[in-house]
């Protein structure tokens, strides 16, 4: 079978380098031809088994060719000389301590698809116009340090587009100076509390808005925080009062050893009941079991709630499962070493913590802390606004009771905003650049 060629030039010249192959005089092959074992008898093999191991493809001439251009000698080549050689010749190798610069650039083990930071950038930026001066194309030096070329293209590209005009939906000058004036009156709130509390008095701004606008100003601080280890919820309740987290974590009143207990509902991030022991056992979590089951009216609803705390021995009592029997609610223990089982609760813990428990080395009385707790708890469930929840406050989800309902308010607010932006940046576009309305 003949195979067909889709080069006509390709073709003609393998014929006229196999036509000397097939010559029955082995010199015209030259001395590099014998050292490859070209002969005449293997021109005439094709006839000849061949196993699948040793056999390359139907294109043997052309492979043959290009495996024969590959190996030339440099006396083989144009006038003599290596060509290789002669265009490396007094230019610098790009290759040189390249393990050593790619350490200072933090190329080395780089995890693939992560993006470059600023400085990153400017200084590969730098290190290929040096060697560029030097002359290095910045091909060989981007294809030494890995960085791809259509990355750093874009980045020359972006450096010298010019200005773009604001958007008609940018902030008001209003807007951007309650940002201002919220993050002066109270530095410790990261951009998403602030864009929270502004929404609760009527500025809507997105998170994304503020920290653009603190960002430009260098007043965003960088926070550290461990990576959530799942990211869909194993519990996700669709109404409150559905699911109940319990826990209990440490205090310092004066000097001694105390314990915040708290009851968190999953749905809202609702704190539904709270309370300060000196020791934790049987006798406190039913207490406050009670006192959750009176204060959301548990016994004139139909279904209750399900309880999720972890396996310590007072919430894995005889008396203390017995009491949840009677009471008709579900009693769902975490695995043990799972923290993750009733992270909601956790992460309550973490953010009490953070804004109040470690703000004081230690309470002074019990009556002290009893008192400033109860303010922050209520800050939390009333005023503080809750990312999870559209940065509205646990409080209103919890009396509302639909995220459905929930979600249409935000989108109704939020194109009630951008229609307000509008008229007013269209309004001063016009003043500003002519355009008319």
């Amino acid at each position: 079978m003949y195979e067909r060629s889709t080069d006509s030039r390709k073709a003609t010249k393998s014929k006229k380098i196999h036509t000397a192959a097939k010559a029955s005089d082995s010199q015209r092959m030259g001395a590099y031809g014998q050292r490859c074992g070209s002969s005449s008898e293997a021109s005439n093999s094709s006839n000849d088994p061949v196993s699948v191991g040793e056999s390359t493809s139907a294109r043997g001439p052309e492979l043959s060719e290009r495996q024969t251009s590959k190996k030339r000698w440099p006396h083989q080549g144009t006038g003599g000389r290596d060509p290789e050689t002669e265009r490396s010749a007094g230019v610098p190798d790009p290759g040189t301590d390249v393990v050593k610069k790619k350490d200072e650039l933090a190329l080395t083990n780089r995890r693939k698809g992560a993006t470059y930071s600023g400085t990153q950038r400017v200084r590969i930026s730098n290190r290929v116009d040096q060697l560029k001066a030097s002359g290095i194309t910045k091909i060989q030096v981007l294809k030494t340090l890995g960085v791809c070329r259509s990355s750093y293209y874009g980045w020359q590209k972006r450096q010298h587009d010019p200005p773009r005009k604001p958007s008609i939906q940018c902030l008001t000058a209003a807007e951007r100076a309650v940002i201002i004036e919220q993050k002066k009156r109270e530095p410790q709130l990261s951009h998403r509390q602030i864009s929270g509390y502004l929404r609760c008095e009527g500025f809507w701004v997105s998170p994304s808005s503020s920290y653009r606008m603190l960002k430009a100003l260098g007043w965003v601080e960088p926070r550290l925080c461990r990576e959530a280890p799942w990211k869909t919820a194993r519990y996700n309740p669709f109404r409150p009062n559905q699911i109940w987290g319990e826990d209990w974590t440490i205090l310092t009143i004066a000097g001694m050893r105390y314990y915040l207990l708290t009851i968190i509902d999953y749905f809202s991030r609702f704190i539904v009941a709270w309370g300060i022991v000196k020791s934790v056992t049987q006798r406190e979590v039913q207490n406050l079991l009670a006192l959750a089951y009176m204060s959301e009216n548990i016994d004139q609803k139909e279904s209750k709630p399900m309880i999720r705390f972890d396996q310590g021995s007072p919430n894995m009592a005889h008396s203390t499962r017995r009491l949840i029997e009677e009471l008709e609610m579900l009693f769902s223990p975490a695995r043990a070493h799972r923290p993750t089982d009733n992270a909601r609760q956790e992460r309550w813990y973490r953010t009490v913590k953070q804004e109040e428990i470690y703000c004081y080395p230690t309470y002074p009385t019990e009556k002290i802390a009893r008192h400033s707790l109860e303010k922050y708890i209520y800050q939390y469930n009333e005023r503080r606004p809750h990312q999870a929840l559209l940065n509205f406050t646990p409080g209103y989800v919890h009396r509302l009771g639909n995220k459905s309902v929930l979600y249409a308010q935000y989108k109704k607010q939020e194109q009630i905003v951008k229609e307000q932006r509008i008229v007013i940046n269209r309004s001063q576009m016009s003043l500003l650049y002519g355009v008319s309305n």
